[in-house]
């Protein structure tokens, strides 16, 4: 779960560190209690790399751990550098391919948070050594339900994405981020100027 905290980092980095958010409460929430959770957990009980039976017949494979045989230093470098990789990767690559457009940020934000939780899954599910009914439910269905529960926050009045308000009832910032991406004046927002001489 590491790639949204450096999806976060570098949202405030090209933020110069405003206050502003890619991500309603709710969905942040969401994130952390059903996109990513659900599936970790399943995945974490009711996975065995061996059979109960073998780990009792050869008590020599618990010490691999101790060994560190499946997690050492190189490899929590790698994995950090894999992430940061990701990260930038998952930020920056939609950045580029809307910087021209007028999509707003919590569009954008929920784009994120579903490659986000593709990313995260798929890798949970390349980890997973005995698939199981319960366990294919978890780990795609998480996928799924990002995406119905994605539509379904849009969907409420009270957050910024309802009904695209962005397109039909543009906030003054909206217009103004509108214009500036285009290389136009708003019409219909008072400059600076104007106040003055008003």
């Amino acid at each position: 779960m590491k790639t949204k905290s450096s999806r976060i980092g570098w949202y405030i980095l090209s933020t110069a560190f405003s206050t502003t958010s890619a991500l309603t409460d709710l969905s942040s929430v969401f994130y952390s209690l059903i996109y990513t959770s659900i599936p970790t957990i399943v995945v974490g009980i009711l996975d065995k790399d061996l059979n109960d039976e073998t780990l009792l017949q050869y008590p020599r494979l618990y010490g691999a751990g101790h060994r560190q045989e499946s997690y050492n230093m190189r490899l929590f470098w790698i994995t950090m550098i894999d992430t940061l990789w990701q990260s930038l990767v998952i930020f920056y690559i939609p950045v580029f391919i809307y910087s021209d457009s007028s999509i707003d940020i919590w569009s954008m934000g929920s784009l994120w948070t579903i490659t986000v939780v593709i990313l995260v899954n798929v890798h949970l599910a390349m980890d997973v050594q005995r698939w199981i009914f319960i366990t294919h439910v978890a780990v795609w269905g998480s996928i799924i339900i990002t995406y119905a529960c994605l539509i379904a926050v849009d969907s409420i009045p009270i957050f910024p994405n309802y009904g695209y308000t962005s397109e039909f009832w543009p906030s003054d910032i909206q217009i103004a981020r509108e214009a500036e991406i285009l290389g136009d004046q708003p019409d219909n927002l008072p400059s600076k100027s104007s106040k003055g001489s008003g």
